[in-house]
């Protein structure tokens, strides 16, 4: 009749429908707020110290068991680090820490008869770290990590492991029990049994369709036998408490139909009342016990397939619990079916349909109220509640996660479940089990390339952070957010009339003909011709062969829709030696046709003059570490102006001069190969302003009223996002766009001089250095009232975003990178590309814009580069997506933000020579054929889409 009288009761709280909203309150005074670990997934140190074998080293040892085939041998190696997790904790302001001990780091072999104490003293150290530091330690004995030794002989299967379950759980409770008083007997008994058990997707890795209730038997049976050993022999001298933790999602109908309603209460039974009814009540669920005995007989058994309590401990069991332990992450959404009788299976067993699992967080308050309904108002801790993802910092769907379910439990006391306390999971990111390190977990981020495994506190750390701190939920905490609620939306919409698209190449990347018609070397000519210097032995020899095939170049243009077409003069075709003596009139000819095929087929030039290939002669003189190339590229300059300045309106003086000062002359992997990253990296940038600052002086003088042209300069830069939230962080994001983009832009675009903090760092390390002044070269007065203001408008080459962190560096050996004190990484979430540089983040090309309106006055801007290698062949559908989610962005940034931006250029119009890189990588819209002499181009699918989004200026919904 009792049992009668719970299934209706059980039954009204599945067909109540709960709406999810968020409320403001707070949490009982105490209740406890934590976070979880255990012992396999965090502790590493495997086989140190005496520790002897689990199952779970067993297992992941051997191969093909986990997705990413790695083991937790190292894992987050708390073993010995403790410490610092513990001031994570702190940190983050929990009350409460659950761990888990690793019965063979205690008992090698799992027997009581082989003591291991330098185990016990390490679990004695973390908790007294965990006192001393007011976090309380709620201990979990088992989960999952069975003495290797035990397995040997049966493992849960056998019943003699009750007895050594109840030798291991009394050393515990001996060792530790005068600090812990919060005990978990089990976690998820249920895993152990099915997944451990029947399917042997988990340790042991026992596939047996009967073995899943003969284990669940003794776990529980081992549960009682533990409970009431500490009832009677611990209890009354340490006042501990001891429980267990079951898992369940919540098993929602799909209609409301008997036959769902029916369906959802036996999901429950089998799965929750599996566990629960015997430490409650004393036996298995009736309807449990019904259905096996059904089909046993039906499978051809002699008896039921679930095992039977005796009378004794039946009476043993009732009330084996002070608390329960749910770990809860999803809701099933379930309804009634006839399954295969003569099928033996956990799940066959139940006439149960599992159509869909979702995170609902109502699920959650659902389950709480089903609980407080069926088992009486038994003290409940959120013993696990989490979410994973892929890694990323900025982890808005963890957020999300917690502030609902969090809300949930909150909704669920007010509903009078007796709550006590939730601990998310995890507190770092681990091992995940059979899907080893492929998703995350963590409040804390984990890296585990490298070998210190350094911990950086997540958003998610943060906003739980202010959880703890506030008790509940304040408005604030409600509206906590990792990222604005509309950052990654597709946004339909068109660009400003005149908005300007392009496609963009380089001279020696595609031209070709290095040789011809009197051209001379460059410094590139020079470094591909040396051994070792680009892959595969690769030159810029052919290339493309635009030299010879321009004119089809055009025609491509012209088909794809663009506005105009960025180009660069190679200096050495039009003056072979660097110096205006060595004038050929061929390649000005060159340039000439170029110019006017593009003209004639209404596309607009738009000119870069220095794209890194600097003549070698020059080279020979000191190159742009000598002061005397800034009059021969004015020169330079001037010639490119007086020739094509009656047809060319939009100038670049040159292209990424961060690329040609440290790649080129810092660390040596480009033209010219010179290594000089402490001194000349900064000379060489200090020339390059120079000459920039002395052409644009010299258009202005001398051209701008004849052409009326405007002259810019393309900087490449990243958007540097702060690797967390930390305001050093943040100083350190703010510092690298400083190092980086305004190493050049200040001077031009800000006060004249370079940037306050580079001046500070770069002292400060030289002199740390011992050095008699600053490294960075100085402006004088004039050159800095000449400097600011030299520009029409800014080039920006925009391809990805990095996170930056604080880091002081140590190394006193002078480096424009250690100067900075900073460390870059990508996201782990962000798609990857061909190149490990570059990830696809769309959002960060606006938050630069952005940067730059606010930092700058909001200059005229053209993006003029941007895009991304793909596949060899002409699907190229990560362009298309990369194009679409970055141009979008851009469209955000200026029609929302009103950000001063006139153009977007596509990399590349075909694919070319990508500097060191040979032709590994393929950046074009058009295919080109490097195999074949002519060089045959083929348009990618990317091709239709920027023809598509050029002529509609912008993205219509379809």
């Amino acid at each position: 009749m009792l049992y009668l009288l719970i299934l209706l009761l059980a039954s009204s709280v599945l067909a109540k429908n709960y709406t999810e909203r968020l409320i403001v309150g707070h949490f009982p005074a105490e209740f406890a707020f934590g976070v979880a670990s255990s012992a396999y997934q965090v502790e590493g140190a495997w086989d140190a110290d005496g520790k002897g074998k689990s199952i779970w080293d067993v297992f992941a040892h051997q191969p093909g068991h986990i997705k990413d085939g790695s083991t937790g041998d190292v894992s987050d190696d708390q073993y010995h680090k403790f410490k610092e997790d513990v001031q994570h904790l702190k940190w983050l302001g929990v009350t409460h820490y659950r761990l888990s001990i690793a019965w063979t780091r205690l008992l090698p072999d799992g027997t009581i008869n082989n003591i291991n104490q330098k185990g016990i003293d390490h679990y004695n150290a973390v908790i007294d770290e965990l006192f001393n530091n007011n976090i309380v330690p709620f201990v979990t004995l088992f989960h999952w990590d069975l003495p290797q030794g035990l397995q040997d002989y049966g493992g849960w299967e056998n019943d003699t492991i009750i007895e050594h379950y109840k030798n291991y759980a009394d050393l515990c409770f001996k060792s530790f029990g005068d600090r812990v008083t919060n005990w978990i007997t089990f976690n998820e008994p249920f895993i152990t049994s099915w997944m451990g058990h029947e399917t042997g997707v988990n340790a042991p890795g026992i596939k047996d369709v009967d073995a899943e209730y003969r284990t669940a038997h003794n776990l529980i049976r081992s549960h009682v036998k533990a409970y009431r050993h500490y009832d009677q022999r611990y209890k009354t001298a340490q006042m501990g408490r001891v429980g267990i933790t079951l898992d369940t999602e919540w098993k929602e109908p799909r209609t409301e139909s008997p036959a769902d309603l029916a369906a959802s209460n036996r999901a429950m039974v089998f799965r929750l009342g599996w566990f629960a009814n015997p430490i409650v009540y004393g036996d298995y669920p009736k309807i449990m016990k019904d259905k096996l005995a059904e089909r046993s007989k039906i499978q051809g058994h002699a008896g039921s397939r679930l095992p039977t309590f005796t009378a004794a401990e039946i009476a043993e069991n009732k009330g084996a619990l002070d608390f329960l332990g749910i770990n809860h992450y999803s809701t099933n959404f379930v309804q009634a079916t006839t399954s295969d009788k003569t099928k033996p299976g956990f799940f066959n067993d139940q006439d149960v349909a599992y159509i869909s699992t979702n995170k609902y967080a109502w699920g959650l308050r659902k389950l709480l109220n089903y609980i407080k309904t069926t088992y009486g108002n038994i003290d409940v801790y959120i013993t696990e509640n989490g979410a994973a993802d892929c890694g990323t910092n900025e982890d808005q769907v963890r957020v999300d996660y917690v502030k609902r379910y969090l809300n949930a439990v909150l909704q669920a006391i007010q509903d009078g479940c007796p709550v006590k306390g939730y601990f998310v999971w995890s507190l770092l990111d681990s091992y995940e089990w059979d899907s080893g390190y492929t998703v995350k977990m963590g409040l804390f981020r984990v890296d585990f390339s490298r070998p210190d495994l350094p911990r950086y506190p997540k958003t998610s750390a943060y906003f739980y952070k202010s959880i703890c701190k506030e008790k509940g939920f304040t408005q604030s905490i409600l509206d906590f957010r990792a990222f604005a609620k509309d950052r990654d939306e597709f946004v339909y919409g068109q660009f400003p009339a005149g908005f300007m698209w392009g496609l963009a190449t380089a001279a020696y990347q595609v031209e070709g003909a290095w040789n011809e018609d009197g051209k001379g070397p460059s410094i590139w000519d020079d470094f591909a011709h040396q051994s070792g210097r680009i892959a595969n032995g690769d030159t810029g020899d052919v290339a493309c062969d635009s030299y010879h095939k321009y004119k089809e170049d055009v025609q491509m243009l012209k088909h794809v829709g663009v506005t105009f077409y960025r180009f660069s003069i190679a200096w050495s075709r039009v003056l072979p030696d660097g110096t205006l003596g060595s004038l050929n009139s061929k390649g000005i000819d060159y340039y000439n046709r170029l110019i006017d095929e593009l003209l004639a087929n209404n596309i607009t030039p738009f000119v870069t003059l220095y794209h890194w290939d600097l003549p070698s002669a020059l080279q020979k003189q000191g190159g742009w570490l000598n002061e005397s190339i800034i009059d021969r590229y004015n020169d330079y300059a001037k010639l490119c102006f007086e020739n094509f300045g009656d047809r060319v309106k939009l100038w670049l003086t040159f292209n990424e001069a961060y690329v040609i000062s440290w790649l080129g002359h810092g660390i040596g992997i480009f033209a010219p190969g010179i290594k000089s990253p402490g001194t000349g990296v900064y000379q060489v940038a200090h020339n390059i302003i120079r000459s920039h600052v002395k052409a644009y002086h010299s258009y202005d003088t001398l051209f701008r009223s004849r052409f009326n042209g405007k002259v810019g300069i393309t900087l490449d830069i990243e958007w540097k996002e702060p690797f967390t939230m930390s305001s050093a962080d943040g100083y350190a994001a703010e510092r690298a766009l400083q190092f980086k983009l305004g190493w050049f832009a200040n001077a031009i675009f800000g006060n004249g001089d370079y940037p306050s903090v580079m001046k500070q760092y770069v002292a400060a390390k030289s002199k740390s250095q011992h050095l008699l002044k600053s490294r960075l070269p100085e402006f004088t007065d004039d050159e800095k009232r000449m400097n600011a203001g030299s520009y029409d408008f800014l080039g920006i080459n925009h391809y990805t975003t990095n996170l930056v962190s604080d880091v002081p560096n140590t190394d006193s050996t002078p480096s424009y990178e250690r100067d900075q004190d900073i460390e870059t990484r990508e996201d782990p979430c962000w798609e990857k590309t061909p190149v490990d540089w570059l990830r696809v983040n769309p959002w960060g090309i606006r938050k630069l814009l952005n940067y730059i309106k606010s930092r700058y006055g909001n200059p005229t801007v053209y993006i003029t580069e941007s895009g991304r290698p793909d596949v060899d062949g002409v699907d190229d559908q990560g362009r298309i997506s990369y194009y679409k989610s970055y141009t979008n962005e851009l469209m955000k940034a200026i029609n929302i933000d009103g950000c001063n931006v006139k153009g977007y250029t596509g990399w590349s119009l075909m694919d070319n020579l990508e500097w060191s890189s040979g032709y590994s990588l393929r950046f074009g819209v058009y295919y080109v054929n490097f195999t074949d002499p002519a060089r045959p181009r083929t348009p990618r699918k990317s091709v239709d889409f920027l023809r598509n989004l050029f002529s509609n200026n912008g993205f219509y919904k379809q």
